[in-house]
């Protein structure tokens, strides 16, 4: 898969599958495309999250089907400048769902958890 068909795939669908390593089971999860990047955000802060793992272990794997991607997952450098629009482009995909789901979760916690995962 390309990348402009990882944005395809991306983009058409609210749910993604995402995991850190390969002992970790896939995860269901939204992803966000900004720019060409794909990125990743916490909503439950367990001991055990998605997101612990993958600062952990980086490499992971998005699953479409039964095509699997290789990602690494990382806290972009630029998270300050890029978060509002990676805000935005959660608002676009989930519409009212996402403005309802803030509601209830710290704003800042669960952005300050964006990852980016970087296709390698």
């Amino acid at each position: 898969m390309n990348k402009e068909e990882l944005i395809e795939f991306v983009n058409s669908h609210k749910v993604h599958q995402i995991r850190a390593g390969d002992k970790h089971r896939f995860v269901d999860i939204t992803i966000v495309e900004s720019d060409g990047r794909f990125f990743v955000r916490q909503y439950k802060f367990g001991k055990r999250s998605w997101y612990d793992a993958f600062l952990d272990t980086p490499e992971g794997e998005i699953k479409y089907k039964d095509i699997v991607i290789p990602v690494r997952g990382e806290i972009p450098e630029d998270l300050d400048s890029i978060n509002q629009r990676i805000t935005k482009a959660y608002s676009k995909k989930l519409g009212l769902i996402y403005h309802i789901m803030r509601l209830g979760f710290d704003r800042k916690r669960h952005e300050a958890s964006t990852l980016e995962l970087i296709p390698v």
